[in-house]
């Protein structure tokens, strides 16, 4: 590419961040589509998932779930930023989480409402809401791809917020659980979610165990 060749590439670019890209703030090489695809070498893994959620998003079978899981830098955010491009290209609606970006005070599934609707009526409450709940608001708006990334960084934060006898945190797993059984029993609807393989980016002990729930 010239900008390589003119060493104009800084290592800022490097740094992938789908948040910026929802809110249209990062870069043209992230947030243009056609820049995006035309500096991305399509890897197979890449091309695969991306073929999976096309053919998922559609109603024609492919995962319902998917988790990406890679040691930091591996392209896990990278991939997401793929499907969200993707995802007007198929015509879906799409849910942007980014664990970094939200406070303790914060739920996913309001943010899931917020996204979907415009506003939060019905997910108020920092309960889990079940999972028919969640059918009735994702098949309303199907087809609908959910991409969560920085998950464990988020529940950290949320564990700290009290729900009764348990915590935001807690709620989340059952939410999370709840959410990806309602995707595998609905079609058009798919669920990408990134997890850190290494453990110096699962925020200590208490990011452990709660990697190890999700990943249960």
């Amino acid at each position: 590419h010239k900008d390589i060749s003119e060493g104009k590439l800084t290592l800022d670019l490097f740094a992938a961040d789908l948040w910026e890209v929802y809110q249209n703030r990062s870069s043209p090489e992230y947030r243009d589509k056609d820049v995006f695809f035309e500096k991305t070498y399509v890897t197979s893994g890449i091309k695969n998932i991306l073929e999976v959620v096309e053919k998922r998003l559609n109603g024609k079978g492919g995962d319902p779930v998917i988790q990406l899981q890679t040691p930091f830098g591996g392209g896990k955010t990278h991939t997401l930023i793929a499907l969200y491009h993707k995802s007007k290209e198929w015509n879906a609606k799409s849910v942007v989480i980014v664990g970094t970006e939200f406070s303790k005070e914060d739920s996913l599934w309001g943010i899931l409402e917020q996204q979907l609707t415009g506003e939060i009526n019905n997910f108020k409450d920092n309960a889990a809401p079940g999972r028919e709940r969640i059918r009735n608001l994702l098949e309303k708006n199907r087809p609908v791809l959910i991409l969560i990334d920085e998950l464990l960084e988020y529940m950290v934060k949320a564990a700290t917020v009290k729900v009764g006898d348990s915590n935001l945190a807690d709620q989340t797993i059952a939410f999370i659980q709840e959410l990806t059984e309602v995707a595998k029993t609905l079609d058009k609807v798919s669920v990408v979610f990134s997890l850190p393989t290494g453990s110096l980016e699962r925020y200590g002990e208490l990011g452990e165990k709660m990697f190890h729930q999700i990943n249960y």
